[in-house]
């Protein structure tokens, strides 16, 4: 399931704070800079900056406790936002960025460990939406455990999602949802 071979011994996990905020903008702007290795034909697809998430919502991740940072030396330099979906019994990843400068590092499979120790706890499914057609997004996810759902499989709750990210530019055809049974 899980690739456990890097570990950042000093990585610190722990819950957000209101106070953190600016930081975790700055980790998920700095995250994007990966795009650039993408092939030309994906980029033209792509708005040209790439929606970012607002200080609201991540007001509303801190104050629902469902934001987890990974700190190193003191620095946030990555950071998992969950959504808690009771009528699902599920547990939504709504937004998971490593800084560019600490990524392939392990910090990002350190997080998601967590969040699934935590689902797995709470005896939880786990949701997300990712890109299809990036190496590190449904791939990656796809290497620990979770499927892709078939568009016709989707619920409700994922269809408005998917929905929602066409409507802010990203491009439909490369959008999926994954799940990870626990």
């Amino acid at each position: 399931m899980m690739n456990q071979c890097k570990k950042v011994n000093n990585l610190k996990i722990r819950r957000a704070l209101l106070g953190d905020i600016s930081q975790m903008v700055h980790v998920e702007k700095e995250s994007g800079a990966v795009f650039s290795a993408m092939p030309v034909e994906f980029l033209s697809c792509l708005p040209e900056n790439l929606p970012l998430h607002s200080k609201e919502f991540y007001e509303q991740a801190v104050r629902n406790n469902g934001a987890w940072l990974a700190e190193l030396d003191s620095k946030i330099v990555g950071f998992i936002c969950l959504e808690n979906i009771e009528e699902e019994s599920s547990i939504h990843i709504s937004e998971f960025a490593v800084d560019y400068n600490y990524q392939r590092k392990g910090i990002g499979n350190q997080l998601l460990s967590f969040v699934i120790n935590f689902a797995q706890n709470e005896s939880k499914d786990i949701t997300l939406t990712t890109f299809s057609n990036v190496p590190w997004n449904a791939n990656y996810y796809r290497n620990c455990g979770f499927i892709t759902l078939n568009v016709n499989d989707l619920n409700d709750r994922l269809k408005s999602l998917i929905k929602n990210e066409v409507e802010t530019g990203l491009p439909e055809q490369y959008r999926c949802a994954m799940k990870l049974t626990v």
